[in-house]
């Protein structure tokens, strides 16, 4: 049964919550936030880049028309996967994207694949280095990650946690700034930076403005809001929140980049050692 057939929007988390409604920048920032990103990571016709957690396939969809560049998509929710190819082909760029049913911890492709992994506002709900591993693997040497996530700009009281949980799951967990780049650190990444941070600005309903924005999400959302009474009431929820402990938060982007690996140096011994004992 289709999701929001059996659930009410009230027992949905937040994951479940954004794949019914089919929204695809609901990130910290919204869509402006990740053009100024990909603007800042110069992204290059010939590289293969991976959307992880690609949603409705927006930010993919966008790197095609505008760079031309080959993508894969993948999310573990089959619904967002139904609407990223639909996108796709509404917009014409099929022929450079493509969308899977994936889980992120273990990618369904070989080491050394891609050019670049984008990701926003997946790892903020997972395990931070175990995440940033797998993407470190499948990124060729001097491949470069680049994750808009939230932010911890002070220390968030224990009531505000706890609410934090109860709007958007009991796994959240944005980090401060440092604990970020040590996350990539601790997985193998170089030159871990945060670029384009900034604070939390309240803009009202984040969710609301990305449904009324794009064209994918617009055509259905009165049909489930008739079927779903209580969806306004959950998205003020979410939305209040925000907008209350603003100043608790942050975001910006995550930023690394895999090394080539240096060339073992050794010894005449060494050396000797290696032919008489190798495989």
């Amino acid at each position: 049964m289709v999701l929001g057939e059996s659930k009410r929007v009230e027992e949905m988390n937040y994951f479940e919550l954004i794949a019914w409604l089919g929204i695809g920048s609901s990130h910290p920032g919204g869509f402006p936030a990740t053009k100024q990103n990909l603007e800042a990571m110069q992204v290059k016709p010939e590289e293969y880049v991976l959307d992880a957690g690609c949603g409705s396939g927006l930010t993919a969809c966008h790197l095609a028309k505008t760079i031309g560049c080959k993508i894969m998509g993948i999310d573990i929710s089959s619904q967002m996967v139904e609407k990223a190819c639909l996108r796709a082909e509404k917009e014409g760029v099929s022929h450079l994207v493509e969308f899977r049913v994936a889980d992120a911890y273990n990618l369904p492709f070989a080491a050394n694949h891609f050019d670049l992994v984008v990701a926003e506002s997946i790892t903020v709900f997972l395990d931070k280095v175990k995440l940033y591993q797998e993407f470190y693997r499948v990124l060729k040497p001097e491949g470069r990650v680049a994750d808009l996530e939230m932010a911890l700009l002070r220390e968030l009281p224990v009531n505000l946690r706890r609410q934090m949980e109860a709007c958007f799951g009991s796994g959240t967990n944005p980090l401060p700034f440092e604990e970020w780049l040590n996350a990539l650190t601790l997985a193998g990444f170089q030159d871990v930076d945060i670029k384009n941070p900034q604070p939390l600005r309240s803009n009202g309903n984040v969710i609301m403005n990305e449904l009324k924005k794009d064209w994918l999400l617009v055509i259905d959302l009165t049909d489930k809001v008739r079927k779903q009474p209580g969806l306004l009431a959950r998205l003020q929820k979410n939305a209040g929140f925000m907008k209350r402990n603003q100043g608790y938060f942050g975001f910006g982007l995550v930023y690394g980049r895999k090394p080539t690996p240096v060339p073992e140096k050794l010894d005449f011994k060494g050396w000797v050692r290696k032919v008489l004992f190798r495989k």
